[in-house]
């Protein structure tokens, strides 16, 4: 699929500014996944440039775990982590238990697994985004 000049520019623009397309938290450091910014605007082109380019450019489980290590994910986002390196889609089931994956995260290095469900669920998200 031939990408559009947009995203074409933009994937460029963060290979400049990066040395390649950062993670979403990069992107929008004070984030939480679940916040309706991914899904318009800014963030939903971040969201397809990522996409798209993370695809391209990462095929294998190792070279996934080596990119996220680069950029330590805020626990809140591990989930998303976990989905992008085991090409999982726990966001479409709901009733996805992560927790085998955040120990395999932990076992590799990762920090603040631990974490992940209280940070998901901090009570500031609720007047940040909702």
């Amino acid at each position: 699929m031939e990408k559009s000049p947009l995203l074409l520019s933009e994937t460029n623009n963060y290979i400049s500014k990066y040395g390649d397309v950062p993670p979403h938290w990069i992107f929008k450091p004070d984030s939480h996944p679940y916040s309706i910014e991914w899904r318009q605007g800014s963030g939903e082109t971040f969201v397809e440039v990522f996409n798209s380019w993370f695809e391209e450019n990462y095929k294998t489980v190792d070279e996934r775990i080596i990119y996220f290590k680069k950029y330590a994910p805020p626990p809140r986002w591990l989930a998303m982590v976990i989905d992008s390196i085991w090409d999982l889609e726990g966001w479409n089931e709901p009733l996805f238990n992560y927790s085998p994956y955040l120990k395999k995260l932990e076992e590799l290095g990762f920090d603040n697994t631990s974490d992940y469900e209280k940070d998901l669920d901090d009570k500031k998200w609720l007047d940040k985004y909702w």
